[in-house]
């Protein structure tokens, strides 16, 4: 999966460690193509849609992750209903 290529990004809710990392590997040939001139300001739209997207799906895919961990290492700060 890369996220250059604009495919679907797994759920959040479900995502592993390893996926959220190669996600975030691969950002920086994000950055490189904001950097580099582009052909249409269409093209650039649709570069910061993305990026816009990717920045939400990658904080909920983080606090998913940090929830987990935290009621596995901390299971007393959680009641029986969470």
């Amino acid at each position: 999966m890369s996220i250059r290529d604009g495919e679907d990004l797994p759920d959040p809710s479900t995502v592993s460690a390893g996926e959220l990392g190669r996600i975030l590997r691969d950002l920086a040939g994000i950055a490189d193509e904001l950097t580099a001139p582009v052909l249409t300001e269409e093209l650039r739209l649709a570069q910061y849609r993305r990026v816009a997207n990717l920045g939400e799906w990658i904080t909920k895919a983080a606090d998913s992750l940090h929830y987990a961990l935290d009621r596995q290492v901390n299971p007393d700060e959680f009641g029986d209903d969470d």
